[in-house]
């Protein structure tokens, strides 16, 4: 695991939380800046990454869509103190599938980060309904037959490479409930994320049960 802060304190106690939040957890590599993130994530893999947004050199943007795109396993959290659109969408699109507020209790945090490795939506409520109200004014109610469309036109092993997302399993567990490997799964997702016009699970997730498929 990784996390990303480059103040002392909260690092402390982010450190401490994930290795509750997943149990088994022993090693905890640490970066204050983004460059020492690279060099973490250029040494090992890392199945979770907690990201702070702003850094002493530059905000995260790069170095998680980066992540995403060497590394789609793994899991990338945003915690930061910043829940402004702005901030938010952009972590959303650059790839980020969780935004978690570090200003929250440490016991808010904590089950949030539990919530999280069960596989539930890993966004806080306040975030999540940011994302909703994105979308319903980014798409009032379409016109009839539009969702149809949209549906046929993914094919049936996308349809059900998205309803696993949608659900929250991880590429590596999708790629065994379908019966594929891992790269293929992940070219089937970039294939969605080019149809439905999203670039995050997050947005993807959101779609899914638009599309009447999340359930």
């Amino acid at each position: 695991m990784l996390v990303l802060e480059d103040l002392a304190e909260p690092r402390a106690w982010l450190c401490a939380l994930v290795k509750q939040a997943w149990a088994g957890v022993t090693q905890v590599d640490e970066a204050v800046n983004l460059q020492q993130a690279r060099s973490c994530l250029e040494a090992r893999a890392h199945s979770v990454a907690l990201v702070d947004w702003e850094l002493p050199d530059g905000n995260a943007s790069g170095l998680i869509t980066g992540i995403t795109e060497r590394s789609p396993d793994t899991l990338v959290i945003v915690s930061t103190i910043h829940d402004d659109d702005e901030r938010v969408f952009a972590a959303l699109r650059a790839g980020a599938q969780g935004y978690v507020l570090k200003s929250q209790s440490q016991q808010t945090v904590l089950e949030q980060l539990r919530a999280i490795e069960r596989g539930e939506p890993a966004l806080t409520p306040s975030i999540a309904h940011k994302v909703l109200a994105y979308f319903r004014q980014r798409e009032q109610t379409p016109p009839p037959g539009a969702l149809a469309e949209q549906n046929q036109s993914l094919s049936p092993r996308e349809l059900d490479v998205l309803r696993l997302i949608a659900k929250g399993y991880r590429n590596a567990e999708a790629a065994e409930l379908l019966g594929m490997t891992v790269n293929t799964v992940s070219s089937y997702i970039k294939v969605v994320y080019r149809k439905l016009g999203v670039s995050s699970r997050a947005e993807a997730a959101l779609e899914a049960s638009r599309l009447g498929l999340a359930r």
